[in-house]
C-alpha cells in the first residue's frame, strides 16, 4: 500500500457504481426509444439471455399479451435502458361489435356516463391503436398463430413514459404509456 495522496483530478467517475436496478438513474418522464425484435445479452452468471418481442396467449388462455422489447435512450448523456412493456387484449376486443360498442360508449362518456364493462376493451383498443400509429400501418394484421403481426413495429422509434413499477415499491421503472409523436407539453428526458 502506498501513502500517495489523491487530488481531485485523480478521482474517477463513480456514478455507475451501485446502479443495479433496472431504471436506476432514469427519472419519471418521457424518453425516446426504439422497439427491438429481440434483446440478446450475457447475464451476470455468464448465461446467454434472449428476450423477444412477441404476441402470445396469456397464462390462462383467455387473452393475448404483446410483449415489446424497448431500448430507451436518455438525451442528456446517451445512457440506454433496456426494458419491455406488455399490452394485453382479448381477441373479442377486435370484433366489429366490440369496436362499435366502445365507440358508442365513448360518446356517452362525454355526457358523464361511466365506462362500465367496456373499460377494459377501451384501454386495450386505445393501446393497440397507439401501436398501429407507431408501426405506421393503417391496420395491424393477424400473424396466423392467433395473434397480431407485430413485425411492423420492429425498429420503429417512439416515445415512452417511464414511471415507478407498481409491483416493486418504487425500486424499478416501468413503461406507463407510449406514443408515436414527441410530447409537446413536457420535455423528453
Amino acid at each position: 500500500m502506498t501513502d500517495e495522496v489523491l487530488n481531485l483530478g485523480d478521482i474517477p467517475d463513480l456514478s455507475g457504481i451501485g446502479d443495479e436496478g433496472a431504471g436506476t438513474g432514469f427519472s419519471d418522464g418521457w424518453y425516446q426509444g426504439i422497439i427491438l425484435e429481440k434483446r440478446e445479452f450475457t447475464d451476470k452468471n455468464g448465461s446467454d439471455r434472449v428476450f423477444e418481442s412477441q404476441d402470445t396467449p396469456s397464462a390462462n388462455g383467455g387473452s393475448r399479451n404483446i410483449r415489446l422489447q424497448v431500448e430507451l435512450k436518455r438525451q442528456s448523456d446517451g445512457r440506454v435502458l433496456n426494458t419491455s412493456t406488455l399490452i394485453n387484449y382479448q381477441p373479442a376486443d377486435l370484433s366489429p361489435e366490440t369496436i362499435q360498442a366502445v365507440t358508442a360508449q365513448k360518446e356517452k362518456n362525454k355526457e358523464g356516463e361511466e365506462w362500465g364493462s367496456l373499460f377494459r376493451a377501451f384501454i386495450s383498443l386505445t393501446r393497440l391503436g397507439k401501436l398501429q400509429k407507431i408501426a405506421g400501418v393503417k391496420q395491424l394484421t393477424r400473424n396466423g398463430a392467433g395473434g397480431l403481426d407485430i413485425t411492423p413495429l420492429y425498429g420503429k422509434v417512439a416515445f415512452f413514459k417511464l414511471g415507478d413499477d407498481d409491483r416493486s415499491e418504487g425500486k424499478f421503472k416501468a413503461i406507463k404509456d407510449f406514443r408515436d409523436t414527441k410530447p409537446t407539453r413536457v420535455p423528453v428526458l
